[in-house]
């Protein structure tokens, strides 16, 4: 990430040098589909942020595997790149998501000692007309 004069950006990639194995494209899959999950989301007011952090882990929890930090942060602009109030964990906390909060989106898995996935992508809370055809 960096400071820009227009925002802070946060984001990870995973580069894979060799042939991944099966293992390794299983993981890179489940946590790419975790991100995809929680980036499209819509939900109402009122939720709470730990309430969205499952989504993330979901395709990871379905094979029993996990990771051990938080899903996502808040994003500042010239202050800290991790920036309260915005912590999505489901381990806690009771904040709701705002109008106009900036969060990260980083979902991840490690096999300790072998390789590591992880994926952060930058999200913007919006309001959004939802209609039922």
């Amino acid at each position: 990430g960096g400071q820009y004069l227009d925002g802070t950006t946060d984001v990870t990639r995973t580069l894979h040098f060799g042939n991944p194995n099966q293992f390794e494209r299983e993981t890179y899959t489940r946590v790419l589909q975790g991100s995809i999950q929680l980036s499209a989301l819509v939900f109402p007011q009122g939720v709470l942020m730990s309430d969205v952090d499952v989504l993330a882990r979901a395709p990871l929890w379905q094979v029993g595997l996990d990771y051990r930090h938080g899903t996502g942060h808040g994003i500042g602009a010239f202050l800290d790149v991790h920036e309260s109030p915005v912590n999505i964990i489901y381990k806690g906390g009771n904040k709701m998501f705002e109008e106009g909060y900036f969060f990260s989106d980083e979902p991840g898995y490690y096999h300790e000692g072998f390789f590591g996935v992880r994926l952060e992508n930058i999200l913007e809370v919006v309001n959004r007309t939802t209609t039922v055809s």
